[in-house]
């Protein structure tokens, strides 16, 4: 008998899973609704137009929810009550601001450079400890593109002058790891914005090209006349890091458009709930980008090269093999 009740309690219980599994096959899959707080300043025409298109990328995913936060009427506070999922933040000038106030909230910051940002977060680009929940989307375009870009402009290119204050010094560890594997040699000159007129003759002389970094305390529209100027008499070629900057006498760069960016950050927010995909250095640079040249200064410097989009496609193979 105890055999038989024993059977039947097994049988009984086996059912029961069985019909609860079916119950939970039947059930629709439910997917988890993903907030994000946008921060940017509305009188801004730059971020207003960032801030729609990012919007329009973002609106594929029905279960997201987008809530455009402008920056004058920005509580922290209040948006912490409000518990977003992520905040994604648009205005250099509010950085500070979120920062301090030591929000649990992950967030993204972007449209800035990395000189820029550690005016705010001096720590960077290493803030594990500090802003462990802070990703900082820059414009600078990663060390090892940029060195890969130059050696694909000339291979006898070895010696990389590079000027830096020391907002931008940071740049230079990354850069020498990858000029140490690449056998390239970095040419280091740190200097101010004052002193930097009178340090570009240097520069020129002891390097064969200049990488220029993302610094307005070196790059200006007062400096870079005489900065263009001075480099081209001596023959050596300026790396630029912008449009402007490479149409104004700038051999080549990397730069990434604002649809490039807006695409890039977007596939990081929807990414976002996927701990396989996350990003969790502080420091990220555009994914995306397109290869500029300026063929007038390269033809007057006898250098000779690929194509933009031959060199884009080149970097791109690299970037993936690496």
């Amino acid at each position: 008998m105890w055999l038989i009740v024993r059977a039947n309690s097994a049988i009984r219980s086996t059912v029961k899973n069985v019909l609860l599994s079916v119950a939970l096959l039947a059930m629709p899959v439910l997917s988890l609704a993903q907030n994000v707080a946008l921060i940017y300043d509305e009188n801004s025409a730059y971020q207003t137009t960032f801030a729609n298109l990012l919007g329009k990328k973002l609106s594929i995913n029905s279960d997201l929810h987008l809530t455009k936060v402008t920056a004058n009427a920005l509580s922290m506070p209040a948006l912490i009550k409000q518990q977003p999922d992520l905040i994604v933040n648009l205005d250099n000038s509010m950085t500070r601001k979120i920062t301090a106030s030591n929000t649990p909230i992950t967030t993204f910051h972007t449209l800035t450079t990395l000189s820029h940002s550690r005016k705010f977060a001096p720590c960077l680009p290493n803030c594990t400890n500090s802003l462990s929940r802070h990703r900082f989307f820059v414009l600078d375009q990663p060390p090892r593109r940029q060195l890969n870009l130059i050696r694909l402009i000339n291979p006898a290119f070895k010696n990389i002058g590079i000027i830096v204050t020391e907002q931008s010094e940071t740049h230079l560890q990354a850069l020498k790891k990858v000029a140490n594997d690449s056998q390239l040699t970095i040419n280091e000159f740190i200097t101010s914005s004052t002193n930097v007129r009178y340090q570009i003759a240097d520069v020129s002389k002891s390097s064969d090209i200049i990488l220029a970094i993302a610094d307005t305390k070196i790059y200006n529209a007062a400096s870079l006349p005489q900065i263009l100027l001075t480099s081209y008499r001596y023959g050596t070629p300026i790396l630029g890091f912008s449009k402007g900057f490479i149409k104004a006498g700038a051999i080549a760069g990397t730069v990434s458009s604002l649809e490039q960016l807006t695409s890039h950050l977007a596939e990081s927010i929807l990414d976002f709930n996927n701990p396989h995909s996350l990003n969790t250095n502080n420091v990220i640079y555009p994914k995306y980008f397109d290869v500029i040249t300026n063929r007038n200064v390269a033809k007057s410097l006898n250098l000779h090269f690929s194509s933009d989009n031959e060199l884009k496609q080149q970097l791109i193979t690299y970037e993936s093999t690496q």
